[in-house]
């Protein structure tokens, strides 16, 4: 006698039954009708290519049931991990599934902008009224009036309308349904599936163990019988009316059914007529956007030489342009020279003449920590920066100065230091505002950690339209001055 294998079995993680889930549950449910929808498509996608995102409450467990590959994150926070996990791979259907304590209420702000940006994402979201796993208290979906362990008298607080809310914010798809509504469940997923941009799908889940016994339902056969005789099913609901209260039917249907691009294609599109890239994969190439009389083709930027981890401290005033210039060596490091690059900004209080700084860290490999501690290499534009970030400089470690406004002194043992006048090549130039400019072009001449060509064509990138020929006069100069300090023709 063979061993019997559950229904699902393909996708659902035997070796996990019985599951944790309350009797009654309707989380389990709709983990079926999810798994039950992917089957019937696996020969259209690739379930190698489809990751579970949760975070945690009962329905942050629901990561980890399926034969998928799957992430289990902090609470609140399962659309921004989910997020980061489109952006990096766009390949992957990533799907968030998650309850209502999760999503709307510790991860309301997540979930408002993860519509608007209409994040390709698809959300479940099951909806059981409570936090569940924590002891039934009221959260941001309570119903008014009804009781928790934290609202004994019944709550007064007006729930989210989260149909209303997810349209509003500007989903591609919203829909609602109940736990009793398998079938419902699993086509809306599956039409789900057909579309780009942020989806939500809300199911109003049976929890008879903590929300349906303090509200005169105790049983799960109680809750269906509920939801099938309070649920009204219409075709284009309004969402204004899906508000829900005890006294008055759950409105359930698609509220929203939009084909706005989703925020991939919409990346995708900006970056493809604004810099001529459609789109980068980390791996050394640039996806060039499509060519009326050329066929797309792909442009290999031959790779420069492994380099070890460096990171570069950048410090200066506010208005000197110290975050521009970290954001141009990112993207020369990274986006041309096809290298790893993390960039960070820290300032003062004061938007304009305090100390502030940018920090980029640069390697062939992955970075495991993105926050510059001990900087192997400093640039300093301004004598305030240098007071408040000398505690920063290492010993043995390089130094890039503006030598007519930055004194250096007492700098630790071993330090190499270059320095250069900046402002007064810039203001020679033409303009005392490209100072950070020069400053890049001294730094790209006397170091080898990205290529000319990739620092100039970030440069192009990130300034203002317009300004690209008489930013790059700035940077030749300060590259001059910097090849004439490496030849020794100036001390």
């Amino acid at each position: 006698m063979g061993v019997k294998r559950h229904p699902m079995g393909e996708l659902i993680r035997e070796d996990r039954m019985p599951h944790i889930f309350c009797p009654g549950c309707g989380i389990g449910a709709t983990i079926s009708n999810i798994a039950e929808a992917l089957t019937e498509v696996k020969d259209e996608i690739d379930l190698n290519k489809v990751a579970v995102v949760s975070g945690i409450g009962c329905s942050g467990r629901a990561a980890g049931y399926f034969w998928l590959d799957g992430f289990h994150t902090t609470h609140g926070r399962p659309i921004a991990f989910a997020t980061g996990l489109k952006l990096s791979n766009p390949d992957l259907n990533v799907i968030v599934f998650s309850g209502d304590g999760d999503l709307t209420t510790i991860g309301g702000n997540h979930l408002i902008h993860g519509a608007r940006r209409n994040m390709d994402l698809i959300v479940i979201c099951i909806n059981n009224f409570n936090y569940g796993m924590t002891g039934g208290q009221m959260g941001a979906t309570t119903p008014s009036h009804t009781k928790t362990t934290t609202s004994i008298y019944g709550n007064y607080e007006t729930p989210f309308n989260l149909p209303a809310l997810l349209t509003a914010c500007g989903a591609n798809y919203v829909a609602r349904w109940t736990s009793a509504h398998s079938h419902y469940i699993k086509r809306s997923f599956l039409d789900a599936l057909k579309k780009e941009g942020f989806r939500f799908i809300e199911v109003i889940s049976a929890c008879p163990v903590n929300w349906g016994r303090r509200n005169k339902l105790r049983t799960g056969k109680d809750m269906v019988k509920f939801f099938l005789e309070h649920t009204v099913i219409k075709e284009n609901p309004d969402p204004k009316d899906a508000l829900i209260q005890m006294d008055t039917p759950i409105l359930c249907g698609v509220f929203a059914d939009r084909n706005a691009p989703g925020y991939m294609r919409a990346m995708r599109e900006c970056l493809s007529s604004k810099v001529g890239i459609s789109e980068f994969r980390g791996d050394g190439k640039v996806e060039l956007p499509e060519d009326k009389e050329k066929e797309k083709k792909t442009l290999e930027i031959p790779k420069p030489k492994q380099i070890k981890e460096v990171k570069i401290k950048l410090a200066g005033l506010g208005g000197q342009g110290i975050a521009l210039l970290g954001l141009i060596i990112g993207r020369a490091a990274c986006v041309f020279d096809g290298n790893e690059a993390a960039y960070t900004q820290e300032y003062g209080a004061e938007a304009r003449g305090g100390a502030s700084a940018s920090c980029v860290i640069i390697s062939s490999e992955k970075i495991d920590f993105p926050y510059v501690k001990k900087p192997d290499v400093m640039v300093i534009m301004a004598q305030g920066a240098f007071r408040k970030y000398r505690k920063d400089i290492q010993p043995n470690s390089v130094v890039f100065i503006d030598k007519d406004l930055v004194k250096p002194s007492n700098l630790p043992e071993g330090v190499k230091a270059y320095a250069v006048p900046a402002t007064r090549i810039a203001e020679q130039v033409g303009r005392t505002v490209v100072a950070n400019i020069v400053m890049l072009g001294f730094i790209s001449a006397l170091t080898d950690f990205f290529s000319l060509e990739a620092v100039k064509a970030a440069l192009k990138m990130s300034v203002p339209k317009g300004t690209e020929e008489f930013n790059l006069k700035a940077f030749a100069a300060g590259y001059e001055y910097g090849e004439k300090v490496k030849k020794g023709e100036i001390v």
